[in-house]
């Protein structure tokens, strides 16, 4: 007896906006000293774990995404590119003029991947960490 499996394709979905940052999250890097290039912020297409109140009304989410001089493999696969918390998006800006630095060819950094305890939720969230902060 022979079985058919058919793949149907919904061709809509080509209409929608598309993810197009090849980013993994942080967290893969943890422990890792980076030097950011570039953040950004794009609009994409919601993970199943996206907060609801962070879906749009176009059913879009925004991502922060940052690019690092150093080049990782993760999964096989070599990475630049990083999916960063809003913890981390507060951390970057916070420096001065961040978007003409970094559009000037400057670099954020050194600075370590790590995790935190929060003095208000004891739950850890995910920062930079700076040289001669502790876990650097």
């Amino acid at each position: 007896m022979n079985e058919t499996t058919q793949t149907q394709i919904n061709l809509g979905d080509y209409n929608k906006p598309q993810e197009q940052t090849k980013a993994v999250g942080i967290g893969k890097i943890l422990g890792k000293v980076i030097n950011i290039k570039d953040f950004r912020t794009n609009r994409g297409k919601p993970s199943p774990y996206t907060p609801k109140d962070a879906i749009g009304e176009d059913g879009l989410t925004d991502y922060n995404v940052i690019d690092t001089l150093e080049t990782f493999e993760v999964d096989n696969h070599l990475i630049s590119s990083f999916f960063v918390t809003p913890a981390i998006v507060k951390q970057i800006q916070r420096v001065p003029n961040y978007q003409s630095e970094l559009a000037s060819g400057k670099v954020f950094g050194p600075c370590k991947i790590g995790q935190k305890k929060s003095t208000k939720t004891n739950a850890n969230y995910w920062c930079l960490l700076f040289p001669g902060e502790e876990g650097y």
